[in-house]
């Protein structure tokens, strides 16, 4: 319960301390995802979909990384209200990330109710493969049991999928703390008699980290801490690393010199506890001037950047 209160205050906070992204123009990239052209042979689209949310596109092989769409107020997230996808959120935002008609590949670094929630009934529209934890397949199954067991991998780290014409390398990483304590925890290592219901439902499961092998180009993703070092993903085109409290933005400098990028775009900033109509509005948990200034002053390789919810960007 004391847990639950502080996030109160933290909320409150945030709330009252966010801010967009006006004042960091100057890193921007990308336009409207309803506006940019076609990923070419060898190029890479990135669609930021909002807190850990992008869609990777190259000219033939799409793979979305932890969409979330449905939103959910702090209130209800901290009274455990009952929870399910929005089919009308989701027409609406896939819409407007400009979604093509078919998707390969669902990765999941985790399976909280903002990472995993709106999953299944994607799957169930657009197809493609789900790789997530154990515990993320027992959740996915018991919300929608359509869904064929063969299309939800339970993956381990080390585990390689060739998915499309992308190879995905399954990494280890961990969630980090929030007041000291790990949300949701838990793992679930049988199905589930009952579908997913509450925010709380949807417990942490193993966190993963993935490399994308795509068009040519490296991608790592993750949504917070790095767990040592990744042969693998070093010297990688582009970086996606969570910074959304303070363990990933004390980590971020370490991990961006592991993975040696050409980009960084620091991610899971915003605050997803209010509707995506409002725009993008950092939560003050993220404290990205610290993020920023990290960079600057390690004089860390790769260029930085920041994205725009549904806006898409080339990575050539």
């Amino acid at each position: 319960m004391r847990f639950y209160f502080l996030l109160l205050i933290i909320a409150i906070v945030t709330t009252s301390c966010s801010s967009r992204l006006d004042s960091h123009r100057d890193l921007l990239v990308g336009r409207k995802a309803s506006e940019a052209p076609a990923p070419k042979r060898n190029e890479v689209q990135i669609t930021y979909l909002g807190t850990n949310g992008y869609l990777i596109r190259s000219h033939d092989t799409s793979i979305v990384v932890d969409p979330f769409f449905s939103r959910i107020s702090l209130g209800k997230t901290l009274l455990n209200s009952p929870y399910s996808p929005s089919p009308s959120l989701i027409s609406k935002y896939t819409k407007l990330a400009a979604f093509p008609s078919h998707i390969d590949a669902w990765l999941i670094t985790h399976s909280h109710f903002d990472h995993l929630i709106d999953v299944p009934p994607l799957q169930k529209q657009f197809a493609g493969k789900i790789v997530t934890s154990q515990t993320g397949k027992f959740l996915c199954q018991a919300a929608a049991p359509e869904i064929l067991p063969t299309d939800i991998f339970a993956a381990r780290p080390g585990k390689r999928y060739r998915i499309g014409n992308a190879t995905i390398h399954v990494m280890p990483s961990k969630h980090d703390r929030v007041l000291g304590q790990i949300p949701f925890p838990g793992l679930i290592f049988e199905a589930l008699a009952d579908p997913p219901k509450r925010p709380k439902d949807w417990k942490v499961g193993t966190p993963l980290a993935f490399l994308i092998e795509i068009a040519g180009k490296k991608i790592y993703v993750d949504s917070g801490g790095m767990l040592g070092h990744l042969p693998q993903a070093n010297n990688v085109d582009l970086a996606i690393l969570g910074v959304a409290v303070g363990d990933g933005q004390k980590r971020f400098a370490e991990a961006v010199r592991a993975l040696n990028p050409r980009y960084i775009i620091p991610s899971h900033q915003d605050n997803f506890f209010i509707p995506l109509d409002r725009g993008f509005r950092f939560a003050s948990t993220s404290n990205f001037p610290h993020v920023k200034e990290a960079y600057k002053t390690g004089q860390l390789p790769g260029e930085l950047m920041l994205m725009d919810f549904f806006h898409s960007w080339i990575l050539k």
